[in-house]
């Protein structure tokens, strides 16, 4: 079985809240950015991604605004339920930004990265954004599965409804990226993590932070 949750900044505790019982053995948890357990390379760093290898599931990510890129990437870079990822432990991996993967029969978009609330863009962009050939990707393999999928998992919302859930949100280039998305491919969820609420915008889309949904 498939679940989705928000940003888990690095606190171990987070996986060992009653909400993640329901996960059981051999299913898959996503993650919507800031994973935050390949930051430092701390002694107590390795202990908690110990623990984490220890569980019985899956645990995916899609990156945030606040990632160790540096670090992920010195990571295997492998194929992974269609896509690729970078290999973090048997148990988890990081999804790289704009591929359609295949899990739990469902076919799951994932695009990471943003920006810390507030954060302007600038002129150069910054690493924690997708760059060029990541979006082009996203859109080739949009274009590829006919822009129909069932899940989208992004750490960023849509322009439009970033503002309904924050008015007072910036705006960047990947917000006003997902808008075209939103408005272009057929899809069943749509899960973001970047606002740290959990508010159900609509039956489709979903800002999570601290709840856990499952895909049924």
């Amino acid at each position: 079985m498939l679940f989705i949750t928000g940003d888990t900044h690095g606190e171990i505790e987070a996986f060992n809240e009653r909400k993640l019982n329901q996960v059981k053995k051999n299913d898959t948890l996503i993650i919507t950015g800031d994973f935050g357990f390949i930051w430092n390379g701390s002694k107590e760093e390795e202990k908690n991604l110990k623990k984490l290898t220890k569980k019985k599931y899956n645990i995916l990510f899609v990156e945030g605004a606040h990632e160790n890129l540096d670090m992920i990437k010195e990571h295997e870079e492998v194929d992974y339920c269609g896509g690729k990822a970078y290999k973090i432990a048997e148990n988890i991996y990081c999804l790289r930004r704009g591929d359609v993967y295949i899990i739990d029969g469902r076919r799951v978009f994932a695009l990471g990265g943003g920006l810390p609330p507030f954060e302007d863009e600038g002129e150069e962009k910054a690493p924690s954004m997708p760059d060029d050939d990541d979006l082009a990707r996203a859109v080739e393999n949009l274009q590829n599965c006919h822009r129909d999928v069932d899940i989208i998992v992004t750490h960023e919302a849509p322009a439009s409804v970033k503002k309904l859930v924050d008015r007072r949100a910036s705006i960047n280039d990947l917000n006003i990226f997902l808008d075209t998305v939103m408005h272009n491919t057929r899809y069943g969820k749509w899960f973001f993590g970047s606002l740290h609420q959990d508010r159900p915008v609509s039956d489709s889309l979903i800002c999570v932070f601290e709840d856990v949904y499952g895909i049924f």
